[in-house]
């Protein structure tokens, strides 16, 4: 049987199924799994689905049957979780679906209350050679995400003076930014500020290749969108006690810090909530003080 998913979402709401994907692939291993690859105002690149194994990207929807995965489908309107409801984290949003979804469809599938975003990495040989060199090199390290959010979910403050300000105090640590910035070099003195494909080549889409480098990271900074998503919410990431992540978003109505985290009650690293750009830049600047 033919099983293929669409979602109308963006790229971080991709990535908020495919744990759940996995749980359905690894139960039932006969069936062939499509996901399409058309959002809504985006294309879900190759390298973002290929990451979970037995799963395809698609043109057109080709299953027999077709699974939306867009928790605000119109065929998923009248599942509306109570005011108690414990919605805490991505987990417990996409498990209120997802329990629902496979029993729609006739499959008995279990949920761990530990489970996580854990992708896998495919890339390029060449890209993992540079990517390795330069992780050796001792300077601390700061991913910065400076793509602006799509869905209204943070400010778009253009981070670009931020960067320039943050490298000039603090010479001792190079800071990546994965979004090109008209940035004058002149600007930066002591060449610790670098967009990341300088490291590791241009790509048609380069974030399964930040998500590789922000391993090596030892801070990651950005908004809570897509690109952000698929590297700070990576188990290799999350479990990570030395690691610390700062994640922008407004807040969420039902708990506040909900949308920087994907499951909760595994994370080890720290998880630090801001929702302003001012309060990201000032929350990384104590934190750097401090270290």
């Amino acid at each position: 049987m033919k099983i293929c998913f669409y979602n109308e979402g963006h790229i971080g709401d991709l990535l908020l199924n495919l744990p759940f994907i996995k749980l359905l692939i690894d139960k039932y291993p006969d069936n062939e799994y499509y996901q399409y690859r058309y959002g809504t105002g985006t294309t879900f690149h190759d390298s973002l689905i290929k990451g979970v194994g037995g799963l395809s990207y698609t043109e057109k929807m080709n299953g027999d049957i077709n699974i939306p995965t867009w928790m605000c489908n119109k065929e998923y309107a009248e599942w509306v979780a109570s005011d108690d409801y414990p919605l805490v984290d991505h987990f417990s949003v996409q498990e209120f679906y997802w329990e629902k979804i496979y029993k729609k469809h006739g499959f008995d599938v279990d949920i761990p209350a530990d489970l996580g975003i854990n992708y896998n990495f495919l890339l390029d040989s060449q890209s993992i050679i540079s990517i390795g060199a330069y992780a050796v090199t001792e300077k601390k390290k700061v991913l910065i995400f400076n793509q602006k959010a799509r869905s209204g979910q943070a400010d778009n403050q253009d981070y670009k003076s931020y960067l320039v300000r943050i490298a000039n105090i603090f010479d001792e640590c190079d800071f990546l930014y994965t979004n090109e910035e008209d940035i004058d070099s002149k600007l930066i003195l002591d060449n610790n500020l670098i967009h990341t494909p300088t490291i590791f080549g241009n790509h048609d889409c380069d974030i399964i290749h930040n998500a590789y480098l922000s391993l090596y990271c030892d801070i990651i900074v950005g908004r809570a969108n897509g690109p952000f998503m698929y590297s700070a919410m990576h188990n290799n990431n999350i479990l990570n006690k030395d690691k610390v992540i700062i994640g922008q978003h407004n807040g969420n109505d039902r708990k506040d810090d909900l949308e920087i985290y994907f499951n909760r009650s595994i994370y080890e690293a720290s998880n630090i909530h801001t929702k302003l750009t001012k309060d990201t830049f000032d929350t990384l600047e104590k934190l750097l003080h401090e270290i």
